[in-house]
């Protein structure tokens, strides 16, 4: 297996990703009932693309506020700690049955970090 090395293996990631967190009913009502992200998947997905683009590639051009959004949808419904371990586990599994190599690693890391700031924050 290949390493991701540009931004087409992001957005196949992502597409993989969502289709776990679509199908799994533990989770997938944050992306039906508590936002809309469903309805406007091939725009999340570029958003998606372009926020991991830029912290696994430093390439830039993501501006949202990252940290803001998730808690804007943890105060509509609260996001456990089983919550945030199924999203990673289904990201790190989508991630492993594609590539391998720094960058593969480089981003399950990066989603741990975010995954812990975000849970600490959200207390």
């Amino acid at each position: 297996m290949k390493d991701i090395t540009t931004r087409e293996d992001i957005l196949i990631i992502m597409r993989k990703f969502y289709d776990k967190l679509l199908a799994d009913t533990t989770i997938n009502f944050f992306f039906t009932k508590v936002t809309t992200v469903d309805q406007h998947l091939e725009d999340h997905f570029e958003t998606l693309t372009t926020f991991w683009e830029q912290s696994l590639f430093l390439k830039g051009g993501y501006s949202n506020n990252m940290l803001q959004i998730h808690k804007n949808i943890h105060e509509k419904h609260s996001l456990s700690k089983e919550h945030f371990e199924i999203w990673l586990n289904h990201l790190y599994s989508t991630i492993d049955t594609l590539f391998k190599g720094k960058i593969a690693e480089q981003m399950k890391t990066n989603a741990l970090s975010m995954s812990t700031v975000m849970q600490i924050k959200f207390q």
